[in-house]
């Protein structure tokens, strides 16, 4: 059995998708095991990356699902029912996202907006709104994800969020660069530096990774996308030396980022050895997000063969590729 079916198969389990009752009177209590799903998926998606989630995620839709159609239950607990099966749709759709399965993706925030507009819930809508627009920029609509990231912004849950308007701001940094727009790219991260101090409590499971290392590679990036190469490798470092060892996923993704300013900024021995530590490392993730950076990287590298360590990281990873 492959590796993410394995994976899915222990997970199915230890999340008890059996327990979801398919006939009778739901209440509280089985909303509550409903909610239980999304942080325990989160607890795994941040070290096995989303290629070895979506499928035990859609899984367990599929179980809430059954429970929606073929239940009973009253209004309170309805709309509790859409917020949980919304917050479960979200998820599966980034971890469809993060897989490379971008139909799959699609598909899934779409059934989370309606869950989230059935429920009421404003804050599940901001959320997929900020993955749109995050899955806009993968696909290359940068303008697309700009405007969509500005409207989660100017919702009213994300100005009562810290946590989520600071994640937001650091998006649109990172959007605003990519067109070129210096700035407004400043500005954004001068808010989100903003928001995140005045952050407090709990934070949602699904922002369990934002962290000051998160808003500092994401600041890195929007260097990068500026041509601010060395300041976005010493924000990636700084990034990386405050990252916790459960985010192994985001561990990858910021050491290749860390080798692709090295890079763009001439510093071909030192990229080639951060690349082989980003490809040595990634391989233990299933993310179609990561294995597209440490592609783009070794693809860039070839143009660089006839320097030794170039030439060397291509061997080294000539058999596997990225």
């Amino acid at each position: 059995m492959r590796r993410r079916e394995f994976i899915a198969a222990g997970l199915g389990a230890t999340l008890g998708l059996d327990a979801i009752p398919s006939a009778g009177r739901l209440g509280t209590a089985d909303v509550e095991r409903i909610r239980a799903i999304v942080p325990a998926l989160y607890t795994h998606d941040h070290a096995l990356g989303g290629g070895a989630l979506h499928a035990v995620a859609e899984q367990a839709l599929h179980a809430v699902h059954r429970a929606l159609n073929h239940c009973t239950y009253g209004s309170r607990i309805e709309r509790a029912l859409y917020a949980a099966s919304g917050d479960l749709a979200a998820s599966a759709g980034w971890f469809a996202y993060d897989a490379g399965r971008q139909e799959d993706a699609t598909a899934l925030y779409s059934e989370a907006l309606q869950a989230g507009m059935l429920a009421g819930d404003g804050m599940l809508q901001a959320r997929v709104w900020s993955n749109l627009a995050m899955q806009a920029r993968l696909l290359e609509r940068d303008q697309e994800a700009l405007r969509i990231g500005r409207a989660a912004v100017e919702t009213r849950q994300a100005k009562a969020d810290p946590w989520l308007m600071s994640l937001l701001h650091c998006r649109q940094a990172v959007g605003h660069a990519r067109v070129g727009e210096r700035t407004r790219a400043e500005r954004s991260l001068a808010r989100a530096e903003s928001a995140y101090g005045r952050t407090s409590g709990a934070r949602a499971p699904w922002l369990s990774f934002l962290t000051p290392a998160e808003l500092t590679g994401l600041a890195g990036a929007a260097h990068q996308a500026l041509g601010r190469y060395a300041r976005a490798h010493e924000l990636t470092l700084s990034a990386l030396g405050m990252l916790e060892p459960r985010f192994e996923r985001n561990r990858v993704y910021y050491t290749a980022q860390s080798a692709q300013a090295l890079l763009d900024g001439g510093e071909i021995e030192a990229a080639a050895a951060e690349a082989l530590r980003a490809t040595v490392i990634g391989r233990r993730v299933q993310s179609d997000r990561v294995r597209g950076k440490l592609d783009g990287l070794r693809g860039q590298m070839r143009r660089h063969g006839h320097i030794p360590a170039a030439a060397d990281f291509l061997e080294q990873t000539r058999q596997t590729g990225a």
